[in-house]
């Protein structure tokens, strides 16, 4: 439940409505995924992206979730930025919201640019990434309006 009132936080301006492909099962939590969307499911989380998008048209979101190991959010975001500075050639530094979220963007080697969330609620820490806002900005909404915790 803690995953799930931190992604509820995080997301509570998204509310789009469209058509879906289907809820699918991604062990920490259930998604449904457009149609025309992909979800790869990894070790924390899922990568969801739009069919026939690469490059600098990524159209895609990545949800994650694991242990904070007592851990603040900035403390977890900045390993994050530490861990990926060779991938991501542009790296904004996180800021800390009134509620405690750390946001910041990336930009990789293609220019695409990556909007990074990430939240803490007791234990466990929701890392949320996004690309492809301003051109499918409706649809990710979406999806993660539609993420429900296990």
């Amino acid at each position: 439940m803690k995953r799930l009132a931190v992604l509820a936080a995080v997301t509570a301006i998204f509310s789009a409505v469209m058509a879906f492909g289907g809820v699918q099962d991604f062990g920490k939590f259930t998604v449904d995924v457009p149609e025309g969307w992909t979800a790869k499911q990894d070790v924390n989380g899922v990568f969801i992206s739009k069919n026939g998008t690469d490059g600098k048209d990524l159209e895609a979101v990545s949800l994650s979730s694991d242990s904070a190991n007592g851990h603040s959010a900035k403390e977890i975001a900045d390993a994050f930025v530490w861990h990926w500075k060779d991938t991501f050639p542009l790296i904004f530094t996180p800021e800390v919201d009134e509620h405690g979220y750390c946001e910041w963007y990336m930009v990789n080697s293609d220019g695409v640019k990556i909007r990074a969330v990430l939240g803490v609620e007791g234990e466990v820490y929701v890392l949320i990434m996004m690309s492809g806002l301003d051109t499918a900005a409706e649809e990710i909404e979406a999806i993660l309006s539609s993420v429900r915790d296990k």
